[in-house]
């Protein structure tokens, strides 16, 4: 089982934005995508959330054909996803906004929990103790109460993938997670991706820090203006020094 993206072309307008990009995420497997500002990785994880429409092409999850199936469909299919710029309302906390992930899987929904009804006190408690666990895994308990508005960038991109987290995916989808993170930020981050993996959530990762890619990723596919151009083990990327210079820079070589 698996989300396949098959031959997925995307045009906006005379624009062709991804183009004949082919890849597949099993359940437990950490993919990167890679490639520079304008390449079209976003893109294809608007694709693969139902964002977007594609001109060609499929994406499946678990064999299911998704050409028909919009995104909060598959968010109830297993997908959850973060995105390049947290969204937020800025006036809730961090834990009610993490909290808001478990909902889909709730028998009360968020509704009748906003509204305080007896029959969704328990199920509530339930939602705030695992709600404090993710929060607590990723160094973000001390600001359960605290207003989003309040938070660092880096804080805001680790609440969302908090709320992904909460949304018990069978596949994660991460827009640039370890933007803005400290190194320890960033350290908490991939001790959790790496535990979701060995739980058997498959994960697609879009990161410049190839140094957090080295950690996680199994394979690498390089995108240049929506075209698949390199795919491999990240050691065989940094082999090639033509994608080290364009893409990275000498910050991106091993020393």
């Amino acid at each position: 089982m698996a989300i396949e993206i098959d031959n997925v072309t995307v045009r906006f307008g005379g624009i062709t934005a991804v183009s004949g990009v082919s890849l597949s995420i099993k359940h437990g497997e950490i993919i990167a995508v890679v490639g520079p500002n304008g390449s079209g990785k976003s893109t294809l994880f608007n694709c693969v959330s139902g964002l977007v429409s594609l001109a060609t092409g499929a994406v499946r999850i678990d064999d299911v054909e998704t050409k028909m199936i919009g995104p909060s469909a598959r968010v109830r299919m297993g997908l959850a996803r973060t995105f390049q710029t947290p969204r937020f309302d800025p006036s809730e906390t961090v834990a009610r906004a993490v909290s808001c992930g478990f909902y889909p899987h709730t028998k009360a929904g968020i509704i009748s929990s906003m509204l305080r009804w007896k029959s969704s006190s328990r199920e509530e408690r339930e939602v705030h103790e695992s709600c404090a666990a993710i929060l607590d895994d990723l160094g973000l308990l001390s600001l359960r109460n605290i207003p989003l508005a309040e938070l660092s960038m880096g804080q805001l991109r680790l609440v969302e993938v908090a709320r992904a987290m909460a949304n018990k995916p069978r596949y994660l989808l991460l827009d640039e997670p370890a933007a803005g993170l400290t190194l320890d930020e960033q350290q908490a981050l991939a001790a959790q991706v790496r535990l979701l993996s060995q739980n058997g959530v498959g994960v697609l990762l879009v990161e410049h820090n190839f140094n957090l890619i080295r950690q996680l990723a199994e394979n690498v596919l390089v995108l240049d203006r929506g075209k698949p151009i390199l795919s491999g083990k990240p050691a065989d990327i940094e082999k090639n020094t033509d994608f080290v210079d364009l893409y990275l820079g000498s910050t991106g070589r091993k020393h």
